[in-house]
C-alpha cells in the first residue's frame, strides 16, 4: 500500500525545481576542473600522517615564523585526530596574537616605562 502522495513528482512539469533543473550538472563557467596543484613548496609543514596529501591550494603568503611558527610546526608533527595537535595550533594562534600586541604597544610602552623608572630614580 503506497501513500496518497506517492509519485507526485514523477511528471517533470510538477517538480518544484523544473525551470532550473538540468540533465547533468555542469561545472561553473571559467573554472579549471580538476584543480591544478599550486607550484612550489607549502609554507606550512606537511601533515603528521605521511599518506595524507595537502590540498591542491595551500597558503604560501604567510610562512611560519617566530615562536608561534615553532609551536605550529610542532603541532603539525602530530596527526590531525590528536587533541594535542589542535591545542598546539590554538596555542600558536594565541602566541601570534600576543606577539602582535607586544609589537604594537612596545613603541609606546618602552618610553613610558623608561620615564617612570627615571622618575623613580630621581625621587630616591
Amino acid at each position: 500500500m503506497r501513500p496518497d502522495y506517492w509519485g507526485v513528482d514523477l511528471d517533470p512539469s510538477r517538480r518544484p525545481g523544473v525551470p532550473m533543473m538540468q540533465e547533468n550538472p555542469q561545472p561553473f563557467p571559467n573554472t579549471r576542473y580538476p584543480p591544478e596543484r599550486q607550484p612550489g613548496e607549502p609554507a606550512s609543514p606537511l601533515h603528521g600522517r605521511p599518506n595524507k596529501q595537502m590540498p591542491p591550494v595551500f597558503g604560501t603568503s604567510v610562512p611560519l615564523r617566530g615562536l608561534s611558527g615553532a609551536i605550529r610546526k610542532l603541532a603539525y608533527s602530530y596527526p590531525d585526530h590528536y587533541p594535542r595537535h589542535w591545542l598546539l595550533m590554538m596555542l600558536g594562534d594565541r602566541v601570534d596574537s600576543w606577539s602582535y600586541n607586544a609589537r604594537r604597544y612596545l613603541p609606546v610602552a618602552l618610553p613610558i616605562a623608561a620615564a617612570l623608572l627615571l622618575l623613580r630614580r630621581v625621587r630616591d
